[in-house]
């Protein structure tokens, strides 16, 4: 028996189908589905995956046949996995033992990434993912607006700018790379016993590349490139940084200055030891010793 929404959509005409097409995102498909075949609701229904491969639609974009109905709060739970995996990071960076090592590794790696995202910037031009997304630049008048704006995203990881509407989709993911980039520095600079912590970590990171997705926000491939980029950066980061003989090597300096910079006091693999950040206080030390 047919529900309430199907019965709803039985009635549809062909400006019906129209209108839901351009709300979900697929303007360019409105001329040949209902305008030359006059595609109604009840045929919306018996719609089928063979119908739009098959003559004589025949639509070759693979992400416009499997597309995932865009979820418009979807992306305000990406945040929510950001923050939550920001709050884990900072716990363990606090509390770990060689957190002056682990900042300015994080500090370098994600300076890395975002450095290559800009570039993209200029190196490619594409169609915003979405139709809910609309070319409405920001102007930020005096400097210390645009040094506030910088603060907030600085603050955040990147992770606060939700809902943001730009010219062009921005190759690739940056939420991507924040949500992953954390959570391998958690999974990297934790005991392996933690396996709550772990799979806690892998969690949130693979439900906000979900959330990004279901929000229509990035592209299949920009999330793709990102967590590709973000995973193979950290593994040759810590592969070079743990043998100690290549650390010290002359190739290193000359291919590589600012990871030489960085790990010039660092010999080997970094222990995971944790201590309390702060000493006592002089009466306590007096009280307890």
């Amino acid at each position: 028996m047919a529900g309430p929404n199907q019965l709803c959509i039985r009635r549809w005409t062909t400006k019906h189908v129209a209108v839901w097409l351009k709300d979900e995102g697929f303007f360019e498909y409105v001329d040949i589905l209902c305008n030359k075949h006059r595609l109604d609701g009840i045929t919306l229904l018996t719609l089928t995956e063979y119908d739009l491969r098959s003559p004589p639609l025949e639509i070759k974009v693979l992400g416009d046949i499997k597309s995932v109905p865009r979820i418009p709060w979807a992306f305000a739970m990406t945040e929510v996995c950001g923050m939550i995996l920001c709050y884990i990071w900072l716990l363990v960076l606090l509390l770990h033992k060689h957190r002056s090592i682990l900042l300015r590794r994080l500090c370098s790696l994600m300076g890395t990434v975002f450095l290559l995202r800009c570039f993209t910037m200029f190196v490619t031009s594409l169609s915003v993912p979405g139709q809910h997304l609309q070319c409405t630049g920001k102007i930020y008048g005096s400097v210390w607006e645009k040094l506030h704006r910088a603060f907030a995203i600085w603050s955040g990881f990147g992770m606060t700018l939700t809902g943001v509407h730009t010219c062009g989709d921005y190759m690739f993911s940056g939420h991507t790379v924040v949500l992953t980039m954390l959570n391998f520095f958690v999974t990297e600079y934790t005991p392996r016993s933690w396996n709550f912590l772990h799979t806690l970590s892998w969690v949130l990171n693979l439900f906000g590349i979900f959330f990004i997705l279901a929000a229509h926000e990035h592209y299949s491939i920009d999330v793709f490139i990102a967590f590709y980029i973000t995973t193979r950066l950290f593994l040759y980061y810590h592969t070079l940084a743990n043998t100690r003989a290549y650390q010290q090597s002359r190739r290193a300096r000359i291919w590589f200055p600012m990871f030489s910079f960085f790990e010039c006091n660092v010999n080997g693999t970094v222990p995971n030891e944790y201590c309390w950040p702060f000493s006592k206080p002089a009466i306590m030390k007096r009280l307890i010793g």
